[in-house]
């Protein structure tokens, strides 16, 4: 129960990561990522 609950913990933490590495990499084209 308590693994599960730091594995989703872990996860949704890299999933944060990854959005904002994508948002950095659409600022970078020019692109205003709120628009999309």
């Amino acid at each position: 129960e308590r693994q599960r609950a730091e594995q989703e913990i872990q996860l949704r933490a890299q999933a944060e990561q990854r959005a904002q590495r994508l948002a950095e990499r659409l600022r970078a084209l020019g692109e205003d990522p709120d628009q999309i």
